[in-house]
């Protein structure tokens, strides 16, 4: 424990990825690297998912993890998070599809008892919190403004409105990294507020809403170069659009409980025209699997059969610009 410490205190606090790249060099068990930092599961996951997207760590076993690779600041690349007012500048860096999730919101269940929770309202007046009440919540509740977010406290539980982007090459790990500052946030929260909102360690949350965008599309950027708008509903409702936030030409998934899934479908489609010359009979093959998961369309929006046409024609022209360009 004395050596953990002396490690903790050497590396720094602050860069936490370096700090449990030695732990587990030191073949700590990521329970006992919990202990010793004061992290949780969830937020332990998030680094040992970066150290191992940078192909620093690997998992070979349950809870044992090896090196891999040699940790170097200036190349470690991580799941980056930057403000969305800050797009214009961001935007010559990204990759093309590379995955920006955005429009998070998070839902956090309060415990059954919490002190003083139904006075929450009173308190904040005690504190001199500015907040204003919502009415058009059932029970009623308590919107306010928090680290820059939009947050509202209800009788059961807490709904915060995540502003800003995560930036990953998967859905997963934009995601992934959301939750991670979700979880400080909350920590935040319990200190600001005077409460605590786990039951024996835990959260207990949902994630609301979540969006995710290939940004710098080769669809997208043909339907915003026309000016068309495309959105595609299944029996679930709306789960992709094309949209051209920032300028970003986005293909962007947007359901809210599987557009993380539906990315990576999306993203795995692309990828596939991307990295070889691509025959029509494989083209077809790739529509008829985005077909099975577009089962229906809205009426009052474009119909299935004609979104499909459209796409296949607009992709059949990605590919042989593709083409062209590997033979020229």
């Amino acid at each position: 424990m004395k050596k953990q410490k002396e490690l903790q205190k050497t590396t720094g606090k602050k860069d936490l990825n370096l700090l449990v790249y030695e732990f587990i060099k030191r073949g700590v068990r990521p329970s006992k690297i919990c202990d010793v930092l004061n992290l949780k599961a969830t937020s332990l996951q998030y680094y040992l998912s970066t150290l191992k997207k940078a192909k620093l760590i690997k998992k070979v076993g349950y809870g044992v993890w090896e090196i891999t690779g040699e940790f170097d600041k200036k190349k470690f690349k991580k799941t980056t998070r930057v403000a969305t007012t800050n797009w214009g500048s961001k935007f010559e860096v990204l990759k093309q599809d590379q995955v920006r999730g955005h429009a998070f919101q998070f839902k956090l269940l309060i415990p059954e008892g919490l002190k003083n929770w139904d006075k929450r309202a009173e308190i904040l007046r005690k504190k001199e919190i500015d907040f204003e009440e919502l009415k058009h919540l059932f029970g009623g509740g308590q919107g306010l403004e928090f680290n820059g977010r939009k947050v509202h406290l209800t009788n059961n539980s807490i709904i915060i409105y995540e502003k800003e982007s995560y930036v990953a090459d998967l859905a997963k790990d934009a995601k992934s990294c959301a939750i991670h500052h979700f979880f400080k946030l909350v920590r935040a929260l319990e200190r600001f507020l005077g409460g605590y909102f786990s039951v024996k360690g835990q959260y207990r949350f949902r994630v609301t809403r979540q969006h995710y965008a290939l940004v710098k599309n080769a669809l997208a950027k043909q339907y915003d170069d026309k000016g068309d708008k495309l959105e595609v509903y299944s029996g679930n409702g709306l789960w992709f659009i094309i949209d051209n936030s920032y300028n970003l030409h986005e293909a962007e998934t947007v359901h809210p409980k599987d557009a993380d899934v539906d990315n990576e479908k999306v993203q795995d489609f692309f990828n596939s025209l991307k990295s070889r010359p691509i025959t029509t009979q494989e083209i077809h093959s790739n529509f008829k699997e985005l077909r099975e998961m577009m089962k229906t369309s809205s009426e009052n929006q474009i119909m299935l059969g004609q979104v499909l046409q459209q796409m296949e024609s607009n992709v059949s022209k990605i590919i042989k610009k593709i083409g062209d360009r590997h033979n020229g």
